[in-house]
């Protein structure tokens, strides 16, 4: 029994010894299935570890992914580095403790571990400038906005391929610092990037802006005929400042200036379809359409700021009665043909009446002005008064300053000669009974041509 019990002693013993050499053993030597750095360690000492580790940093290299999916390769030469060993790797040897080797037989240790890394940063700086991406890349550009003939192009940022030089050194420093293989640059950040882009609140702001002024579409009536200020008007008014926009007043008064020449008749010529004459052109007097350009150039610069889409006519300083080609005065006029000494009015293109009229007495420089007036207003039974004369009158129809249309009761002789030396004082003598139906017949307003 004793012997059994000495021999059972003995094992153990041998036993323990076996267990104490193989821990002091592990002591010093990584375990089976140990990996560093993705190379095999199995049973390398911390000396044989460092020189493993040394010899990968060695051979590093660091990739630039570069944007556009190019390449640039930096070797450790390159970047200035030199390698030392380190006591990371009996820090990980003493976590990997001896004593537990029995666990190498389920469980793998697996450990990443730089050695010490010193840069000659001289040599570092050089190899970063003589980077092709360095030297050959473009900046960015910012989005932007163009105006064209009829609105505005947005043009999106461009990122170009210029790198932020601190960036890139921070980054580079980084990467070979941990011995990492690959750098995005463009992940990294290493990129200038555009200060304004399509989404930033400079072109929302401007584009929103532009938006709302070339939706305008103002629709000017003259009569059957239109005129439009619409996006392709609007885009000369406006004036573009990098991402600033605005309207040019002076371009906005320009149009409207250039719409009232087109369109004004007031002091114009303009052709009139004569009773006896055909078609001649008459001008002058206080008649016809004048656009009042302040108010409009006002007017119209609120519909761009608002962008309104509307139909009206422009704001008149002088209203005619019509709109026709080459003729303002329609189909409601009194004509006087102060050569044939007649006078005509036509009511919505019917004869209302003719008569023969007495007009200003051409030898003592009375003459009746040749001009295109419209009747001021009408009076019965007014007193026409003069420097040396007051003549009472039942029908009075004022059209010019005191050039009017009235009844001359006193009058035996219309027509003929007898304007030129016994005319009246320059108004328009009419027979009574002709001059109420012209009274009675034709409103305030009404157009009265008048020629030689």
């Amino acid at each position: 029994m004793l012997k059994r019990m000495r021999w059972y002693l003995w094992v153990l013993a041998g036993f323990f010894l076996a267990y104490l050499a193989v821990s002091i053993y592990f002591m010093e030597h990584f375990f089976p299935g140990t990996t560093v750095n993705g190379a095999n360690a199995d049973l390398l000492t911390v000396t044989e570890a460092n020189a493993l580790i040394l010899n990968q940093a060695e051979s590093y290299e660091l990739t630039l992914l570069k944007r556009g999916g190019t390449e640039e390769i930096l070797t450790a030469k390159q970047l200035g580095m030199s390698f030392s060993e380190t006591d990371n790797v009996r820090r990980y040897k003493r976590i990997q403790n001896g004593f537990l080797w029995p666990r190498m037989f389920w469980k793998q240790d697996s450990y990443q571990i730089t050695p010490d890394i010193a840069f000659d940063e001289d040599t570092f700086d050089e190899t970063l400038e003589n980077l092709s991406c360095i030297r050959e890349g473009e900046a960015p550009q910012n989005a932007r906005v163009e105006l064209t003939a009829d609105g505005y192009e947005l043009y999106p940022e461009q990122q170009g391929s210029k790198i932020k030089k601190d960036t890139l050194k921070e980054q580079v420093h980084a990467a070979a610092e941990s011995l990492t293989e690959t750098l995005n640059l463009e992940t990294a950040g290493c990129y200038e990037v555009p200060a304004v882009t399509v989404d930033s609140a400079e072109i929302t702001e401007l584009t929103a802006k532009l938006d709302r002024w070339l939706s305008t579409k103002v629709t000017y009536e003259f009569g059957p005929q239109t005129e439009v200020v619409d996006n392709s008007v609007v885009a000369g008014f406006i004036r573009l400042d990098g991402y600033e926009a605005s309207i040019d007043e002076e371009a906005v008064k320009t149009w409207v200036s250039e719409l009232a020449d087109r369109r004004d008749t007031y002091k114009k010529p303009r052709k009139f379809n004569s009773t006896l004459r055909g078609v001649i052109t008459v001008s002058g007097g206080n008649y016809g359409w004048q656009i009042d350009q302040e108010a409009e150039d006002a007017a119209l610069l609120a519909s761009v700021e608002n962008g309104e889409v509307v139909s009206r006519e422009p704001v008149w300083s002088r209203e005619g009665k019509d709109w026709g080609e080459n003729n303002d005065i329609g189909g409601t006029y009194i004509e006087v043909d102060m050569g044939a000494q007649h006078m005509w009015a036509y009511k919505n293109g019917s004869l209302l009446i003719d008569t023969d009229v007495v007009t200003g007495n051409i030898s003592r420089n009375y003459g009746t002005p040749a001009i295109v007036a419209q009747i001021q207003y009408k009076d019965r039974n007014a007193v026409l008064r003069g420097a040396d004369y007051a003549t009472p009158v039942k029908y009075w129809m004022p059209f010019y300053g005191n050039y009017g249309i009235h009844d001359a009761s006193w009058r035996r002789e219309f027509g003929g000669t007898v304007y030129l030396t016994n005319g009246s004082h320059g108004c328009v003598n009419t027979p009574p009974s002709a001059m109420k139906v012209i009274f009675e017949g034709m409103d305030s307003g009404t157009p009265v041509v008048l020629y030689y």
